[in-house]
C-alpha cells in the first residue's frame, strides 16, 4: 500500500542541491597530472559561499526533516530514504581536493559552531555523522541509526541516486543498524544463511492433532515456523504455540546462525591447536631422524 503525502510534506528541492551534488572540480592544465591538485585553500569569497551554501543546505534539511516528523512521521519510510540519501549528497560533494569542497568543508564547521553542536563530536566522529547530528538534532538513538546507514552506504560504494534503493533492499533503516559493522551481514542475510542449516539438520519430529489442525494452508508445506516450548525432565519438549510471523522467524534464524558461526569459530580454534601440535610434533621427528643419521 502506497502512502498519500500531502503537498505540503512534498519536498521542494533548493537551488543549492544541484551545485552541492555536483561541485565544480579545479581545473587542471593538460601539462600537469589529473591526480594533482593545484590549490585546494578557498579563496576568501570561495570560503564565504560555502559556508552560506553549507548552511542553507543543511537549513533547507532541517526545515524538509520537521515537514516529515510533522506530516508522515509514521506513515512514509520514502520520505526518510529521501532525506538521508539527501544527506548523503551534500556529504559526497565535501569530497574531493577542489577548492568548493574544501569551502563546503569548511562551511560545515562554521555551521557546528554557530549551532554549539562541537560537544557532540570528537576527532574520530564521522562527517556524515555530524551532517546527519546537524539534520536530525538532539535525539541520539536517531543520529547514531542514520548515520549508521549512511556510512554503511558509503562502505559499500552505494551511488548517490541509489541510496534510497539501498536502504529499502536491505530492509530498512532498523535492519542496517541491527549489523551495526558497515560490513556485517544483517539479521536477514543472517536468516538466509541459516535456512540452508536448519533444512538439513533434523533433531526429531513433534506431531499431534493440534499442530495438524493448525496446518490450514497447502502452501505452508515445507516452510519454517517457530515453536515456543518448554524443556521436560525427561528431554522432552511440550509444544506450547506455533508462531509464523516473519519478524519473529527471521531473529530466530539470525540467532541460530550466531550459534553456528560460534561453533565454527571453536572448531577451528581447535583445529588450529591440532595443527600446531601437529608442526611441533613433526619438527620433533625431524630432528630424531637427523641426530640418528649424524650419529
Amino acid at each position: 500500500m502506497q502512502n498519500t503525502v500531502t503537498p505540503q510534506a512534498q519536498m521542494a528541492t533548493p537551488a543549492t542541491s544541484v551545485a552541492l551534488v555536483q561541485p565544480a572540480q579545479t581545473p587542471v592544465s593538460s601539462g600537469q597530472s589529473q591526480g594533482v591538485v593545484l590549490n585546494d585553500t578557498p579563496t576568501a569569497a570561495q570560503a564565504v559561499q560555502g559556508s552560506q551554501a553549507t548552511a542553507s543546505a543543511l537549513e533547507q534539511l532541517v526545515a524538509e526533516r520537521e515537514i516529515w516528523e510533522q506530516t508522515a512521521f509514521r506513515t512514509s519510510n520514502e520520505q526518510l530514504y529521501a532525506l538521508l540519501q539527501r544527506c548523503y549528497g551534500l556529504y559526497k560533494a565535501m569530497e574531493g581536493g577542489s577548492a568548493q569542497a574544501a569551502a563546503l568543508r569548511s562551511g560545515l564547521k562554521d555551521y557546528i559552531n554557530l549551532k554549539g553542536l562541537n560537544a557532540h563530536f570528537n576527532k574520530s566522529s564521522h562527517t556524515l555523522t555530524k551532517i546527519v547530528k546537524c539534520v536530525f538534532g538532539s535525539d541520539r538513538r536517531r543520529v547514531n541509526a542514520y548515520s549508521i546507514v549512511l556510512r554503511s552506504a558509503l562502505a559499500r560504494g552505494v551511488g548517490l541516486m541509489d541510496v534510497a534503493e539501498f536502504i529499502r533492499s536491505e530492509g530498512g533503516v532498523e535492519e542496517i543498524r541491527l549489523a551495526k559493522s558497515p560490513n556485517a551481514m544483517t539479521p536477514k542475510q543472517k536468516a538466509a544463511v541459516a535456512s540452508t542449516t536448519v533444512v538439513v539438520n533434523s533433531i526429531g519430529v513433534v506431531s499431534s492433532p493440534a499442530l495438524s489442525d493448525l496446518l490450514n494452508d497447502a502452501g505452508k508445506i515445507g516452510t519454517n515456523m517457530v515453536l515456543i516450548g518448554t524443556w521436560q525432565s525427561d528431554g522432552s519438549v511440550l509444544v506450547r504455540a506455533v508462531v509464523e510471523n516473519e519478524a519473529v522467524l527471521t531473529a530466530a534464524l539470525a540467532s541460530h546462525y550466531s550459534t553456528i558461526k560460534q561453533a565454527a569459530i571453536a572448531q577451528a580454534q581447535e583445529q588450529k591447536q591440532v595443527d600446531v601440535a601437529a608442526a611441533k610434533q613433526m619438527a620433533i621427528d625431524a630432528a630424531v631422524a637427523t641426530a640418528s643419521v649424524t650419529a
